[in-house]
């Protein structure tokens, strides 16, 4: 096995050890659990003055020392404790890491081990005053341009994600989430926005403050036991058809990347966890590409990743696609099992 594949499956191991022993329970199990505070002396260094903390940050934990202007995560804290270099022992961190994990704890850390839902990184979020949720008219509108049917998208506007407005002077559709993170909308009318400057005409348009690396209807789907992955708005209003096509739409929440090209963002890995997490990689290069990329993040953090095949269907690439021919009258699909997990 090459290096740099062992680099990446410790790396997965790293992730999943994060969220089963994140840096409170990791302290207590070190026998360090009264450092597991906000404000106390250093462990590392004699301290007369409460100048170290541990805190949650998108997802995940980090110790702070203000005094000397140290941080670090977990597998930071460890090398600190052995006097360990974090690249040059990597792999000596994370065994050590895998072993503390395993212990009994002998005393409950004393802050929530469940770091709570990010926040906005961004100190400007998307600004989406303006948009509101769409009328009869626009859903059908909506519901005609996308052959998705008016009842899925009730659905994901009761929801909370579907939204409608203006935007560069065109009536616009497009999809939200309770994270506050990203927005991105399309013409209501099917055509590209038009260039601008040096940008070329665009068929989607990222709203001002998004972060594309946050999977969107991720703190939505915390109650569900499945989530069906996916890449881009069209495909997530699809899943809500299928949704109720199956009679799924309590156990089985749509999450979407709205580009191919994100990472899933470090912060939100951990909200995976125990999931069942099923794969709909568009049927195209870029997509499958995708595909790989967040199955290796997910790997040890996700309790199970299958995928579905649009190979298996000619003339469909993604689920928007399989869904309008389903939907087409006469449909031009037809399917004997089950699409959601």
């Amino acid at each position: 096995m090459s290096n740099s594949r062992k680099y990446q499956q410790l790396k997965r191991k790293c992730q999943a050890l994060k969220v089963q022993c994140p840096m409170p329970v990791l302290l207590a199990k070190l026998g360090l659990a009264a450092y597991a505070k906000r404000s106390c002396p250093s462990p590392f260094r004699t301290d007369q003055t409460p100048s170290w903390g541990i805190f949650p940050h998108q997802g995940g934990w980090y110790f702070k020392d203000h005094a000397t202007d140290d941080s670090g995560d977990e597998l930071t804290l460890v090398a600190r404790l052995k006097g360990w270099d974090e690249r040059r022992d990597f792999k000596r961190i994370v065994e050590f890491y895998e072993e503390t994990a395993k212990k009994e704890n002998p005393a409950a850390p004393l802050l929530a081990v469940h770091p709570p839902q990010p926040s906005p990184e961004s100190s400007n979020p998307p600004d989406l005053s303006g948009y509101s949720a769409g009328t009869d008219e626009q859903l059908i509108r909506l519901s005609v341009l996308r052959s998705i049917s008016v009842p899925a998208l009730r659905l994901a506007t009761e929801r909370g994600f579907l939204m409608f407005g203006v935007r560069f002077n065109s009536e616009v559709f497009g999809l939200k989430d309770q994270s506050g993170r990203l927005a991105e909308v399309r013409r209501l009318d099917g055509q590209l926005f038009p260039a601008f400057g040096s940008f070329p005409q665009h068929k989607s348009h990222t709203v001002k403050g998004s972060c594309k690396g946050w999977p969107l209807g991720l703190g939505e789907a915390a109650s569900a036991p499945s989530i069906v992955l996916l890449e881009g708005l069209p495909d997530f209003l699809a899943a809500f058809d299928f949704m109720l096509r199956e009679g799924k739409a309590n156990t089985v929440a749509p999450v979407t990347m709205l580009a191919a090209s994100a990472s899933i963002e470090e912060g939100a890995l951990s909200h995976f966890h125990n999931k069942r997490v099923r794969m709909f990689p568009h049927y195209d290069p870029a997509g499958l590409n995708a595909a790989q990329k967040w199955t290796e993040q997910l790997t040890g953090i996700a309790a199970n990743i299958d995928y579905f095949q649009f190979s298996d269907f000619p003339a469909v690439k993604d689920l928007a696609d399989l869904n309008a021919a389903l939907n087409a009258v006469p449909p031009t699909a037809t399917i004997n099992e089950s699409v959601l997990p």
